[in-house]
């Protein structure tokens, strides 16, 4: 009589932990015949198999990444499938996947890692060799005490920091985003230099928070360049600054940073550029303001804006760039934020061949936000144009961008 009321709930333990394991389905349980338990190693075994695993049991794997796809209209002639839509990775937030992890060496101290890839779909084919890009590629020590150290390739203190928006635009503010791949060479060699930092090869350095505010610092280059058997060339180097500050005040968000950036030219063309952008919003009303402005001052001055054989501006003493974004975003349909915005962006060389140039851009676009999937849909015009001393066919354009981004 025991001996069956063992056997009995032995055999209800047995189908329970197998319908756990299968998700909870039953007719699988009903399945599992007198070899069961070698049924549930089976799947034990499946599962396994079918999971993401981290190396080991001291540090944390996550896996993210998102899919960030555009549809693209324009009028320029002279760019890439002028009239026709064309589809392409948004480059202003680039697809891509990441992993990250983290291990606790003491309460006060993490050692921690990313390696993140992105994907350029202009040599994503069988045929691309360069469909990849390595964006991140680091290691880091965090002490909530004595602030953060990574060592590798990843964002320079001053990336990001001509582009503070508290606002879910997705498009990048004071930038040329994906239309640089598709408007023609002379408006994107105008437009498409950022004064922000980028992803280097590096060793960085941020403070612990106070009060909000963050200070942070960096040494970089270029990755090393060279052939098999010729001297490798020596590359860029690059030193800056920045500080930040976010916070919140009776419903009102504040953000902005300001920063400096040195870069030695190995060509002997240093460059200095000051940075500086903000963000204010008001969360009750979804009212929201943001702006930027920076400046790069060239020593040797030969900064180049070309147009195949036709045009060369160069001798270069500086170039100056402002932008301003603003809109409401508030969650008036229940699914999340809707973003509507207006933007205006201009840049001003001035060159010794032609004198001051400048070109500028305004725009219109709204951002629709899905909670529930981890999605923006979004649609946005731009207006190019330069002020140039010549006439030039070649000197407008307009863009319709559409395209939906899925965050995982």
């Amino acid at each position: 009589m025991i001996g069956g009321l063992f056997k009995s709930a032995s055999r209800v333990a047995l189908i329970a932990a197998a319908g756990v394991l299968a998700g909870g389905v039953a007719a699988q349980a009903a399945d599992l015949g007198g070899n069961c338990c070698a049924d549930l190693e089976e799947r034990v075994a499946e599962l396994e198999a079918t999971a993401a695993r981290k190396g080991n049991r001291k540090v944390s794997l996550t896996v993210y990444g998102q899919v960030n796809q555009a549809i693209i209209w324009h009028d320029d002639e002279y760019g890439y499938r002028e009239g026709k839509l064309t589809v392409r990775d948004n480059s202003a937030g680039t697809s891509r996947f990441g992993f990250r992890g983290e291990a606790q060496i003491r309460p006060d101290l993490t050692a921690g890692y990313v390696i993140e890839i992105g994907l350029d779909d202009m040599d994503f084919s069988i045929y691309g060799d360069k469909a990849f890009m390595v964006r991140h590629n680091y290691a880091y020590l965090s002490s909530s005490t004595f602030g953060r150290l990574a060592v590798g390739q990843t964002s320079q203190a001053t990336d990001g920091l001509y582009e503070i928006n508290l606002a879910n635009t997705v498009t990048t503010p004071g930038g040329m985003d994906e239309h640089a791949f598709v408007l023609n060479p002379f408006l994107s060699s105008f437009f498409s230099p950022g004064f922000d930092g980028s992803r280097r090869q590096g060793i960085y350095y941020s403070t612990p928070t106070l009060a909000g505010f963050v200070l942070s610092a960096g040494y970089a280059h270029n990755t090393q360049s060279g052939q098999a058997g010729y001297v490798a060339e020596d590359s860029d180097t690059y030193y800056d600054i920045a500080l930040r500050y976010a916070g919140e005040f009776n419903g009102v968000r504040v953000a902005f940073g300001v920063g400096y950036r040195k870069t030695d030219d190995d060509d002997g063309n240093d460059v200095d550029t000051y940075i500086a952008s903000g963000s204010v919003m008001h969360t009750p009303t979804g009212l929201f303001v943001s702006a930027g402005y920076a400046k790069s001052e060239y020593d040797v001055n030969d900064f180049k804006i070309k147009f195949g054989d036709t045009i060369s501006i160069t001798n270069t003493l500086d170039r100056r760039g402002f932008w301003v974004t603003a809109g409401i975003e508030k969650n008036w349909f229940g699914v999340g934020a809707t973003t509507l915005y207006g933007e205006y962006n201009w840049v001003e060389y001035d060159g010794r061949q032609l004198g001051d140039v400048d070109g500028s851009y305004w725009g219109l676009g709204a951002v629709q936000k899905i909670d529930a999937a981890a999605t923006d849909l979004y649609l946005q015009f731009r207006k190019y144009e330069m002020d140039l001393p010549f006439n030039a066919p070649f000197d407008e354009a307009k863009v319709v961008t559409g395209g939906m981004r899925i965050q995982f």
